[in-house]
C-alpha cells in the first residue's frame, strides 16, 4: 500500500501540475483564435472612436474588447485604458497575461505595417480554475480507486501467504508437541510448498526414527526374556539342592550371562544398521548355539543338516535373532521334540523349524502382524524375525500347519558359487 501511494504520488502530482499549466495553455489559445477571428473584421475599417467597428460574437464567456493605438478603449468591454497586455501588443506582438482577476490575450491588428489598434480578448480566471478543479477531482477519484485496488489485491495476497504460513508455523508445533502425523496443504507458492514438503519430510523421518525406537524396546524386552529365563533358571536349580558344589551352576549361569551379552549386541547391531559380515557363517554352529541357549526346558531335539550346501553370507546377528525367536515360539507355544533341518531350497537356503504342537489354524498374516490380538503371544517375536529377514532380502514363512513349521528362506543373492 505505502509503494501504491507513492508511486501513485509521485505520478499523481506532476501530472496535476501539467493539466494544470494544459488548461491555462488551452484557454490562451482559444482566446488567440476569438482575438484573430475579430482582428479580421477590424482590418476591413478604419477603426475610430467615432465610429468603432463592430465585433463579432463570442462563445465561452469570452469578452473581446477593441483599443486604439493610444491605448484607449474605443469599443467593446474591458478597461478604459491599455493593460500590460494592450501595451504589449501595441508592440507589434501577441500578448497574454492576467488583469484583475481575468485571463487576457491581446493580438494587434496591422494595416501598412503599423498598428493601428489592439484586439483584447478575456476570459474570467475561475472559469478555467473550474476546469482545472473538475480534472484535478477526476484524477483524485481515479487515484483512490487505483489505491482502493490496490488494498485489495493486497489483502487477497497478504492472506494467500498468511495462510499458508500460519498453517506452516501450526505444523511445526504440532511437530515440535509430539504429533509426527503432521502434512501441510500445498498452497501453490515454490518457497513455501518447499517448507512445507521439509516439514513433512522431517515429521516423516522422526516417526520413523521414534517407530524404530519403539519396536526396537518391544523386540529387545521379547529377545532378552528367553536368557534371561534361562539364567534365572540355572541359578534358581543351584539352589534347590543344598551343599551341591555351585562351580557347575556358576559356569553355566555365566554362559547363559555370555548368551544374554550376545544377544544384546546382536539388537544393537541391528538397530545401528552395522553393515553385512561378508564372511560366511556355519549354519551348524549358529544351531548349535541356538540349541544351547534354549538347552534345560525339558525338551528333545534333532538337528538335520544336509551335505554340501553352498555357503551363506547372510549378517549372523539377523539369522541368530531370527532363529532365536522360532525356537523360542516352538519351545513355549509347541510340544515334543524340536526339529531343525538345513536344507538346499535350489537357489536358496532354508532352515526349517519344527515341533509337535496342535495344528496352527490361524491365518499365517495374523501370525506375523504385529501386536494383534488374535496372534495369541506371537506378536512381537514372528513380526520381529520376519522384518529381519525381509530387510536380509529373505523370507520367513510358515511352511506347514501341521506339524507347526517356519521356515526362513536366505535368498540365493547371499550364497557365493562352491566351485
Amino acid at each position: 500500500m505505502l509503494c501504491a501511494v507513492l508511486a501513485i504520488g509521485l505520478f499523481g502530482v506532476p501530472l496535476a501540475v501539467g493539466a494544470a499549466w494544459y488548461h491555462l495553455d488551452d484557454q490562451r489559445r482559444e482566446l488567440q483564435r476569438t482575438a484573430e477571428q475579430a482582428t479580421i473584421a477590424v482590418s476591413a475599417t478604419q477603426p475610430n472612436r467615432t465610429d468603432p467597428p463592430e465585433l463579432p460574437a463570442t462563445r465561452s464567456g469570452v469578452v473581446l474588447g477593441l483599443y486604439d493605438a493610444s491605448g484607449r478603449r474605443i469599443g467593446g468591454s474591458g478597461p478604459l485604458v491599455a493593460d500590460g497586455a494592450v501595451r504589449g501588443a501595441r508592440q507589434g506582438r501577441v500578448a497574454s497575461g492576467q488583469t484583475a482577476g481575468d485571463l487576457v490575450v491581446a493580438v494587434p491588428v496591422a494595416q501598412n505595417e503599423s498598428v493601428v489598434a489592439v484586439v483584447r480578448a478575456a476570459v474570467p480566471r475561475t472559469a478555467v480554475d473550474r476546469r482545472i478543479v473538475e480534472t484535478w477531482v477526476v484524477m483524485l477519484v481515479c487515484g483512490g480507486l487505483a489505491i482502493m485496488l490496490t488494498w485489495l489485491l493486497a489483502r487477497r495476497y497478504a492472506g494467500r501467504l498468511a495462510e499458508p504460513l500460519e498453517e506452516l508455523s501450526a505444523g511445526a508445533q504440532r511437530l515440535g508437541d509430539g504429533d509426527f502425523s503432521v502434512r501441510t496443504r500445498r498452497s501453490g507458492i515454490p518457497e513455501i510448498d518447499s517448507a512445507g514438503a521439509s516439514l513433512d519430510a522431517t515429521a516423516e523421518r522422526l516417526g520413523t526414527l521414534l517407530e524404530r525406537e519403539r519396536a526396537f524396546s518391544a523386540d529387545a524386552s521379547h529377545q532378552l526374556r528367553t536368557p534371561l529365563t534361562v539364567l534365572r533358571l540355572r541359578l534358581e536349580s543351584a539352589l534347590d539342592v543344598p551343599g551341591k558344589d555351585p562351580y557347575e551352576s556358576i559356569k553355566s549361569a555365566i554362559e547363559a550371562a555370555d548368551r544374554l551379552d550376545r544377544t544384546i549386541l546382536d539388537l544393537l547391531a541391528l538397530a545401528r544398521d552395522t553393515p553385512r559380515e561378508g564372511s560366511p557363517i556355519d549354519l551348524a554352529a549358529l544351531l548349535a548355539e541356538v540349541r544351547a541357549a534354549h538347552a534345560g526346558l525339558g525338551r528333545l531335539w534333532r538337528v538335520e543338516v544336509e551335505p554340501d550346501l553352498p555357503p551363506c553370507t547372510a549378517p549372523a546377528p539377523a539369522v541368530r535373532q531370527i532363529l532365536d525367536v522360532l525356537v523360542d515360539n516352538a519351545v513355549r507355544h509347541g510340544s515334543g521334540t524340536v526339529t531343525l533341518r538345513v536344507r538346499d531350497a535350489g537357489g536358496a537356503i532354508a532352515v526349517d523349524v519344527a515341533d509337535e504342537g496342535p495344528e496352527i489354524t490361524r491365518d499365517p498374516d495374523e501370525l506375523f502382524r504385529r501386536r494383534t490380538s488374535a496372534a495369541g503371544g506371537h506378536g512381537i517375536g514372528l513380526a520381529m524375525a520376519r522384518s529381519l529377514a525381509e530387510a536380509e532380502g529373505g523370507r520367513l514363512v510358515l511352511g506347514g500347519p501341521a506339524p507347526p513349521t517356519f521356515t526362513l528362506l536366505l535368498p540365493g543373492r547371499t550364497l557365493t558359487s562352491g566351485g
